[in-house]
């Protein structure tokens, strides 16, 4: 019996130790992971919202219409879509992708349903952009007689980069012309939108159509099951582990001190997380939208702050334990003993031998 408890005790008090780090790390995860509120504020708390457009547009790059191509590097053009497509607007979509996302991963549809962009107000971008060039084209002079015949002899009239309006030419007439143009511009909607059929893979398939990704929801639910199996295995191995230990107090020792180490390593790993993600993770994100960029840091950061608190909690959580069963264990140890009766003491009299 006695080799009995030692194999048992050699390998339950391996498993303790690692169902300890993996309910720590399980519980931080899915803590923040699964709740849409959380996800939303840490997205909204990033700041990622005031660089969508601009990114979006940097993507799209030209705006191409039958009077000439709108550049998207325009500082104008750029102000005008943001005007049209506003920070408030893009988290209003952004969130109601997250909802979205969440209820496929929940399995209550099958595919998500979202659009972030310029999509969701393709009339208010093509008249905010449209007008933004119709005030700079209201402000040109007329074109000279020579501008008039080179304009002319080309054949045709670059309108949104023109430099003077030939006769017969109004920047109201322009703008209104261009409005439709830009409205009528899917390519440009399409480049300037994010939606699940524009998520593409390698070969051009939209990744939610692939069957590795048609599992995640699956797998999504078995993971939000997780840690309450490995909560209730970790008490179940922790009460063997008592169980099989000499006494009471030895077990309550063992627990204590494994809580302890796991604990500090916790806490150790903690900081070492979010150092490494602050000093050498985030920093090496690039991406060609220097404000987009450092939106995606922040994310990020805030993301892994967000689960390091759990890890911190655990951590902490796991030190008090130990120190605490660790006392029990001395505790009990002096009760018993200070309550135990004291063994009797056998004198044995040795007859003092005679004087001669």
């Amino acid at each position: 019996m006695h080799i009995l408890r030692k194999v048992g005790l050699g390998i339950l008090s391996p498993l303790f130790i690692f169902l300890l780090f993996a309910t720590a790390f399980d519980v931080g995860l899915i803590r923040t992971a699964a709740h849409p509120a959380t996800v939303k504020k840490i997205v909204a708390e990033s700041g990622i919202y005031d660089s969508v457009v601009p990114s979006l547009l940097r993507q799209a790059k030209t705006i191409s219409t039958p009077l000439g191509d709108i550049s998207t590097s325009d500082p104008t053009i750029r102000d005008a879509a943001n005007r049209a497509v506003s920070p408030v607007v893009i988290r209003q979509q952004t969130e109601a992708a997250v909802d979205s996302l969440y209820q496929w991963l929940d399995g209550r549809v099958s595919q998500p349903n979202f659009t972030i962009g310029v999509a969701g107000d393709t009339a208010g971008l093509a008249d905010s952009i449209s007008g933004a060039v119709g005030q700079r084209l209201s402000q040109l002079p007329a074109c000279s007689a020579a501008q008039s015949l080179a304009i002319t002899r080309a054949g045709n009239f670059d309108a949104v980069n023109a430099t003077c309006l030939p006769r017969g030419v109004t920047a109201a007439g322009i703008t209104s012309q261009l409005k439709s143009a830009i409205a009528a511009d899917q390519d440009f909607v399409s480049q300037a939108s994010v939606s699940p059929a524009s998520i593409k893979n390698g070969s051009g398939q939209s990744v939610f159509q692939q069957s590795s990704v048609k599992n995640i929801p699956v797998q999504y639910q078995r993971a939000k099951k997780t840690p309450v199996i490995l909560i209730i295995l970790t008490i179940l191995i922790g009460a063997a582990i008592i169980f099989l230990s000499n006494s009471r107090p030895k077990g309550l020792r063992h627990i204590g001190v494994s809580l302890l180490i796991v604990g500090l390593i916790m806490l150790l790993f903690s900081w070492a997380l979010n150092r490494a993600m602050s000093t050498k993770i985030a920093p090496a994100i690039k991406l060609d939208n220097a404000i987009l960029q450092q939106d995606v840091r922040s994310l990020i950061t805030d993301l892994s702050q967000r689960i390091d608190k759990n890890y911190w909690l655990f951590g902490g959580v796991y030190t008090v334990l130990g120190a605490a069963a660790i006392a029990s264990g001395q505790w009990a140890v002096r009760r018993d003993t200070a309550g135990r009766p004291l063994d009797k003491v056998n004198i044995e009299l040795v007859p003092h031998p005679k004087k001669k």
